[in-house]
């Protein structure tokens, strides 16, 4: 039994690119492989002439010749009936692997013999032969692939995973890569990624690669898998097609009354600031926003508010008497983290959202898109997409490459981002405490917030406490929410809250998970 079966179904491909991606394998330094070749009835008769010659010179590669065209689908599961090897790795006929590339998949599969899938990172080539568009992908997101076929290139799967879940399927030809994907990492036991380009994905007329508008019916067949996915996890989303390739997904509830109850908690020390040109108390503009705004059926708010010794409120403000409004009087110097635990003790909430009081929502169902993603286990906090006044990104989630950092800052919140990072929902090493949903539970897990963060990192120090625990944080863009920034309290850095979250965490600086070009 070989170690690899490559598999690659073949139509039309220009000579030039068919013979190049021919060397490239045939030069691999691992040679413990077979190669398992449909020529899909090709109409140009260099295919044919080319794939004989191939099989007459190496007996390692088996072509077989279809006697009418299949389409993608019906080829790639001829060339995966073929395989006979422990793992299958996909090519496709005009792309490129690098000369080390089975060498160094053989090395990570070795070091876990668990690992049931596999991706590297990839770039494209185009017809003069230069490279471009390199993606250093994130390690394994299963949040980011529901919206994303992010892993793509290179894909290697243990056969045995292949067969348990039944290869390909019809009626996905163009994302059928996307939709094998998806099923293998739903029972794969470990995903595995190495971040290194060992794929070059060529760029030729007519390609999805060059155009993301040369194949409308892949992105059809895509949102299919992706339905399809959420389908199997029987949760209720609607899907829209994101261009390039990229997919939303909203959560809808049919019968709301089965949603949890939300607990909102809001620090605040009631004070006015000029908000789009108008002096406004950001608290009471931020309550009266959540109750006239929020669709979301069952949620209450917990204010924390600053209070002087003798009891009174610092900045006394109109919303105390508004029904569904709690209060937490919190006397002591500013802590943040200590008036996130204050307000948390006190709610009742299964799901809790901080929220800073210098927020307004954007979008009505922002909590339902918050919530919805506990319906997967493994997701123990969730934020929005932060956005400045102007409309432009705040905050799409934290990064600790190469320094803490907010990703997105700054940029344009209509555009994708670097190959689309921004226009899904997508794991990250953390979130912002301006706006943070998590499970109640967690909160108690974890020991809450650590009051050692005066001003900087309780939040992610939050976060990477959780993920200890095993549970991921997650950014969505369906939910986006204005942060006008400190609007309440001085912009204070903390050299000690850095040099505190550098002891306790720096093994993640410059090593963020998620990070690369990909955030």
């Amino acid at each position: 039994m070989p170690r690899f079966s490559i598999v690659t179904p073949v139509y039309n491909p220009p000579a030039k690119a068919l013979k190049a991606c021919i060397k490239s394998v045939r030069k691999q330094d691992f040679s413990d492989w077979e190669w398992c070749i449909v020529n899909d009835c090709s109409t140009q008769p260099h295919v044919r002439k080319i794939l004989n010659r191939l099989a007459a010179r190496d007996s390692r590669v088996r072509v077989a010749h279809r006697t009418t065209n299949g389409g993608i689908v019906a080829a790639s599961q001829d060339g995966l009936d073929m395989a006979t090897g422990e793992f299958v790795a996909l090519l496709d006929h005009d792309d490129v692997i690098v000369k080390r590339a089975l060498k160094r998949v053989n090395e990570e599969l070795k070091s876990d013999d668990t690992i049931d899938y596999l991706y590297t990172d990839e770039d494209k080539i185009d017809a003069k032969g230069r490279h471009y568009d390199v993606f250093r992908k994130p390690d394994f997101d299963p949040v980011r692939l529901r919206g994303q076929n992010y892993c793509c290139h290179f894909s290697v799967f243990r056969n045995t995973l292949l067969d348990k879940i039944g290869g390909f399927r019809e009626g996905f030809d163009g994302s059928q890569d996307y939709d094998l994907i998806l099923r293998a990492t739903e029972h794969a036991r470990t995903v595995a990624h190495i971040r290194s380009i060992l794929y070059h994905w060529r760029v030729v007329p007519g390609s999805a690669a060059g155009d993301v508008h040369a194949k409308p019916y892949a992105y059809d067949a895509g949102k299919k898998a992706v339905e399809s996915h959420f389908a199997r996890h029987k949760i209720s989303i609607n899907v829209e097609k994101l261009n390039p390739g990229s997919y939303q997904h909203r959560f809808v509830t049919t019968d709301k009354s089965l949603l949890p109850h939300v607990s909102i908690v809001i620090p605040t020390r009631g004070d006015t600031s000029r908000l789009w040109g108008a002096a406004t108390c950001m608290v009471e503009n931020t309550v009266h926003n959540l109750l006239n705004k929020s669709t979301y059926p069952s949620f209450d708010i917990v204010i924390v508010r600053d209070v002087n010794l003798d009891g009174s409120v610092v900045h006394p403000f109109t919303v105390q008497h508004t029904k569904g409004v709690r209060y937490v009087d919190f006397p002591g110097p500013f802590n943040i983290a200590a008036k996130w635990n204050a307000g948390v003790l006190a709610t009742r909430g299964e799901i809790v959202v901080v929220l800073d009081d210098d927020t307004q929502i954007e979008s009505p169902d922002w909590l339902e898109q918050l919530v919805g993603q506990y319906q997967f286990r493994d997701v123990g906090i969730v934020g929005p997409l932060l956005l400045l006044a102007d409309g432009r990104i705040n905050s799409a989630g934290l990064s600790t490459s190469p320094r803490i950092r907010h990703i997105g800052h700054g940029d344009s919140s209509t555009k994708a981002g670097h190959m689309g990072v921004i226009s899904v929902a997508r794991s990250a090493i953390g979130v912002s405490g301006a706006c943070m949903s998590f499970r109640r539970s967690l909160f108690d897990t974890v020991g809450g917030f650590s009051e050692h963060f005066q001003y900087d990192n309780a939040d992610l120090d939050f976060c990477l406490k959780a993920s200890l625990e095993g549970f991921r944080s997650v950014c969505t863009p369906e939910a986006r929410v204005y942060h006008f920034g400190a609007r309440t309290r001085a912009e204070t850095t903390s050299p000690a809250d850095e040099k505190r979250f550098i002891n306790r965490w720096g093994r993640f600086i410059n090593a963020d998970p998620y990070a690369g070009k990909s955030a």
